[in-house]
C-alpha cells in the first residue's frame, strides 16, 4: 500500500508523516521484471541515475520523479529480509 498526501495536509491531524525535500521511495519487483522496467524507463525517456547489484544477489534500479524524489526499483536479494 503506498499512501500519498497532499504537502503540509497531514499537519492538520498532527501526523508525523509529512515529508519534506527530496524523498526516498523503494518498490519491490520479481527480479524477472527487471529488464521489463528498464525498457520501460527508457521508452518514457526516464533517466535512470544508477544501476545496482548489491552483494545477496538483488538489483536496484534509481530514477526520479518530477519532483526530484528518488524512486528505486529492487528486486529481491537487495536486503538480508528481501
Amino acid at each position: 500500500m503506498l499512501l500519498l498526501f497532499e504537502k503540509g495536509a497531514s499537519r492538520a491531524i498532527a501526523s508525523p508523516h509529512d515529508g519534506d525535500g527530496e524523498l526516498h521511495i523503494a518498490f519491490a519487483i520479481p527480479a524477472a521484471e527487471l529488464a521489463k522496467w528498464e525498457q520501460w524507463l527508457a521508452t518514457n525517456r526516464i533517466e535512470v541515475e544508477e544501476k545496482r547489484k548489491w552483494e545477496l544477489g538483488g538489483w536496484s534500479l534509481y530514477f526520479r520523479d518530477p519532483d526530484r524524489h528518488l524512486l528505486e526499483l529492487a528486486t529481491p536479494g537487495v536486503w538480508s529480509v528481501y
